[in-house]
Parts: C-alpha cells; structure tokens; sequence
C-alpha cells in the first residue's frame, strides 16, 4: 500500500476539511480526494461520510484511524532517524515576554548541541494549527486551549506550573509576604488587554470572575516596559504577573505571591507525534522545573484535566 494514501486518510480525519487537509499536504483537493478513493477501493469500505457542508468518519474510518497513525508515525520515524542530526528544533514560546523565551534561550546557550530555535505566534493562532501547519516543532501553551478531546496527532507533557503574581510599587501597602485572591477582591487592578495573548487573558477572565475581582482591562500602554514603568511610579494600579517572566531591571517594583490558593499559567510543550523522541525528550530534560508551587492551586477549568498529566 501507498503511504501517501494513509497520510492523506489520516490528515482529512484530523482537519474533517477536505481544503485545509489538501493545504497541509501540499496537494490540491481534487489529489486528496482521488487519494481518498484509491484508499477505499483498496480496502473495499468506506473510510468517510461526506457532502457540502461535512466531512466525518464512518465506523469503517474510525477503526481504521489509530492503525494508520501509526503506521505514519513508524514511516515519520525512519525518516527522522536517519536524517542528519543538525536538524534545529523550532519551539513556539508564544510571546516573547512570557516565562518560555528565557528559559529555551538559556537552555540554547548551555546546550548548543541541542540547536534550538525559537518562534513567537503572539497568540493569533492556537497550538494546534501552529503544529499542523509546520510553523514549530514544539508549541509552548496552555493545554486546555486545544479543542476536546485532546486531537489524537498531538502529545504533550506538563513543563512548569508558573504562579500568577501581583506586581505592586516597592512599599506599597500590598508589598507584603503573600495576599489572597479573596483580600483582593476589594482592590483595584489594571492589566491593558490590548496586546496580551489570549491565552493569558482567557485565563485572566476567569480568575476575575472566580474570585470577583476588579480589574480594568483598558487603557493603552506603550510597549512591556512603558506598561511596568506606570505601575512602579504608582500612576496606575497594581497589576498581575507570571512569576517566571523576567522584568526590566531597575524598576522599583515587588512581586507579592497570590496564596490561597495560587493561580498558575499550565505551560505544557505540545507537539505532533512524528517528531523524534530523543529530540523532545532533551529539550523537556533541560527546560524540568521544580513548579515553584506548593500548597492550593488554581487555574482555568479546562486546564484543570491535565495536572500533571502526560498526553
């Protein structure tokens, strides 16, 4: 049997779109779909239901999925195992501020055999196109921003549970040991949404609402650091960070710890399983992390199914 057959039978069961299936082939539709029907004939059963308006798999396509996967995943294997070992892993960090490009651009510097690259997708698109489309080998996010259930071509692993802190004025009447979402609940907070990926403000949504909180969304800021500088001189109030994001140094600025329980930004690294093992394994051994967490967590109810679960 024709490989090419079972990828193409396999893409248009992840997309169930022949046009975004044919896209990530680099095919046209009516190739996709002549490969499709040489499938059927071959096996002799009809592998999907389709017309205008849906494409989704009879009961013959649902058998017949985890098989082909893994037969595309052993072929994705041979390839990958005898391709020269140069080849440069590319990490999505999501946005250059948060907590990943720091720690993959340190792990790059104290492993340069690892040969690491980097991509920032700034949140206009999710995890799972980035990865289907080729745009990175590794998606650093929230696992619970995937679509359920989790999409069968994709693994993922937890790499730090980063606690979300407040971010207050050096001696403000906050800047303490620890503070509760509950003690917060009468406190004005600012977090400009304008620019922020939707991956932390959908967690930030949340948290709000949870614990009823008050933050002004609005406003403009000029970049990071005009944004942390505000807060600082007190202009504006308070405001939220992850405890893993590196700030600007020289600003008068402390970081009083969310207890009580603490909120976490999941970061997982998700990627397609056709990727080489031994890579995503040297790059998750070099970014583990202690979680910096102890006591009560919280975070967003669709992050909520993978604590410290391996997909």
């Amino acid at each position: 049997m024709d490989s090419s057959l079972l990828r193409a039978f396999v893409a248009l069961a992840d997309e169930l779109h022949f046009g975004r299936a044919a896209e990530g082939l680099f095919i046209s539709q009516q190739g996709l779909s002549k490969r499709i029907a040489r499938l059927e004939a071959l096996l002799g059963v009809q592998l999907f239901d389709r017309d205008r308006r849906s494409v989704e798999l009879t009961p013959a396509g649902l058998r017949l999925l985890p098989e082909a996967r893994r037969a595309v995943d052993a072929i994705d294997a041979v390839a990958a195992a005898g391709a020269p070992q140069a080849d440069v892993l590319t990490v999505d960090v999501l946005d250059e501020h948060l907590a990943m490009l720091p720690r993959v651009r340190n792990l790059a510097t104290s492993r340069p055999d690892l040969r690491l690259s980097t991509v920032m997708r700034h949140d206009a698109t999710d995890a799972m196109e980035v990865l289907r489309r080729g745009g990175a080998d590794v998606v650093m996010g929230r696992p619970g921003q995937l679509p359920a259930p989790w999409p069968s071509d994709i693994q993922g692993r937890a790499v730090l549970a980063e606690p979300i802190q407040l971010l207050v004025p050096v001696g403000h009447r906050l800047d303490r040991g620890a503070v509760s979402p509950a003690e917060l609940a009468d406190e004005p907070l600012w977090f400009p949404t304008a620019s922020a990926p939707a991956e932390w403000t959908d967690l930030l949504d949340e948290f709000v609402d949870t614990f009823g909180l008050t933050v002004d969304q609005a406003g403009a800021t000029f970049g990071f650091d005009h944004w942390l500088e505000q807060v600082g001189v007190g202009s504006v109030p308070p405001t939220l960070v992850g405890a893993a994001m590196v700030l600007p140094p020289g600003m008068r600025l402390a970081r009083v710890p969310i207890t009580d329980p603490t909120p976490v930004f999941n970061w997982w690294a998700m990627w397609r399983r056709r990727r080489p093992p031994s890579a995503i394994d040297d790059l998750l051994s070099g970014l583990a992390s202690d979680h910096l967490v102890t006591g009560a967590l919280w975070m967003p109810r669709n992050d909520e199914p993978f604590r410290g679960r391996v997909h």
